[in-house]
């Protein structure tokens, strides 16, 4: 979008920014975002997507910024509704600038995505995060090179402290004001010489999206954009297909692992320029659990005794609570009709109040609990490990290893769980995770089956009601 000028209380014309933060999962997104946007700050959903967006605006230095944080993501393909908006809002919407929010400590991975937003051309600033990790890792970067080899400011950041973040605006500010485009990485010279010749033939056709990042995507068979050519311009998608055959024939690959192999040795090459490691790093506290959790073996008994741990607790707490409130409303109906009298409307009124108490003393001993250790459990990183032991199994009914975690979160109960189904990637895949999280046992029932049939027809029954 072009800067605009509007007029504020005070008389002085402000200028109008837009930028947004993109960057993968978990590297501190958030935490920069909220040190800009502070209490200024809105979540709602894209217009006619699940898929949430936070924006907020500060002023600065003269400047009226609006900001907006995209979903954490891996790529700019189109695995998933998130990469989908992500790239058609940078693309498209054409923002001032792009804060691209990197973790240092995983620069080469970081990098890859890093990338992919120079492809599409816009200006960007590369935020540099963790930096205050780097002493104890022994990680030496030289910004400076990593900037002449990218063509992009880069800032050392350490968002935790709010440390950098005044710099990445600063640096921003002079791209937009300076013009200054990111450079044009090369990749290796048969794909190059492809990409070359399908550019000619983009010459004279206008296009929203820019030529090199189409071509590239093109050559990664990415089905939105070749739906963009398959009406207006199909004898471009029959040289596309030549040039891949080509690349195919002599990488003995599909062409769209030959780019991805092309980005990674790209930002392997960078990384060996600009990156020393001091001193071996020795393994965290974090990482041996991680060597436990994520075993091919060991971490299924591993998981298992988790859950059964976790399940073993809340009813056991669950039985005890429920039973303590028990005791404390026992006397309540004969205390009540003393006080009303016994009448039909007594009796009436009484049956309405005891649905309630019946309600606190079975659902919530159970349901608290329950989401308190899914919290902690997500809040320690154990969820993610989880999904990811998972992975094998779910795929066989069609879905992502992570679909599991609205499984879980059907035990305590099936509505959140089939909101949650919103961080499923594909409109398939969520209708499959909903459908499935129906037919889990949420608490209400796990209370009919084990307080009912477990009761009077026999445990081994309740258990067969599970299977």
């Amino acid at each position: 979008m072009k800067k605009k000028t509007m007029q504020i209380s005070n008389g002085v014309d402000e200028k109008k920014l837009n930028i947004v933060l993109a960057g993968q999962a978990n590297v501190g997104k958030s935490v920069i975002f909220n040190h800009l946007t502070g209490l200024h700050q809105h979540i709602g959903n894209w217009p006619g997507k699940t898929v949430e967006k936070a924006t907020g605006t500060l002023h600065y230095k003269g400047y009226t910024i609006d900001v907006l944080d995209l979903p954490g993501i891996y790529s700019l393909a189109t695995y998933s509704i998130e990469e989908i908006i992500s790239r058609e809002h940078i693309a498209l919407q054409k923002p001032d600038f792009v804060v691209n929010v990197v973790d240092g400590t995983n620069l080469e991975r970081n990098l890859i995505f890093s990338l992919q937003i120079l492809e599409l051309g816009s200006p960007a600033v590369l935020a540099l995060n963790f930096v205050n990790l780097f002493k104890e890792k022994g990680i030496e970067i030289d910004y400076k090179k990593l900037e002449e080899i990218l063509g992009a400011p880069v800032v050392p950041v350490a968002a935790i402290h709010g440390k950098g973040i005044s710099e990445v605006l600063d640096r921003g500010i002079e791209l937009v004001n300076s013009k200054i485009k990111p450079k044009s990485l090369r990749y290796g010279q048969e794909v190059e010489t492809e990409i070359k010749k399908i550019t000619e033939f983009l010459t004279n056709i206008d296009l929203s999206y820019p030529k090199r990042w189409l071509v590239i995507k093109l050559l990664e068979k990415d089905k939105e954009i070749e739906r963009l050519f398959e009406k207006e311009h199909p004898e471009i998608l029959k040289k596309v297909k030549e040039s891949i055959l080509r690349l195919e024939e002599i990488h003995e690959h599909d062409s769209a692992i030959i780019i991805a192999n092309e980005r990674c040795h790209l930002a392997s090459e960078i990384v060996k320029k600009i990156m020393k490691i001091t001193k071996p790093s020795k393994l965290s506290l974090n990482e041996r659990i991680d060597l436990l959790t994520l075993h091919k073996i060991w971490g299924y008994p591993v998981m298992l005794a988790i859950f059964a741990l976790m399940f073993l607790t809340i009813f056991k707490f669950g039985n005890w609570f429920s039973s303590v409130l028990g005791e404390i409303t026992a006397n309540w109906q004969i205390r009540w009709e003393n006080i009303f009298g016994a009448s039909i409307l007594t009796s009436f009124s009484w049956m309405a109040i005891k649905s309630v108490i019946s309600l606190i003393e079975i659902a919530l001993p159970y349901i608290i609990p329950f989401y308190l250790i899914l919290y902690l459990l997500e809040d320690w990183g154990y969820l993610a490990r989880a999904a990811f032991l998972m992975d094998n199994l779910m795929h066989k009914i069609g879905v992502h290893g992570k679909a599991c975690i609205p499984l879980m979160l059907g035990f305590g109960c099936n509505v959140p769980a089939c909101l949650s189904c919103r961080i499923m990637e594909t409109e398939r895949e969520r209708f499959l995770t909903g459908f499935l999280t129906t037919l889990v046992p949420c608490s209400a029932r796990t209370v009919i089956i084990m307080g009912l049939v477990g009761k009077f027809v026999g445990i081994n029954w309740a258990f067969g009601l599970y299977l």
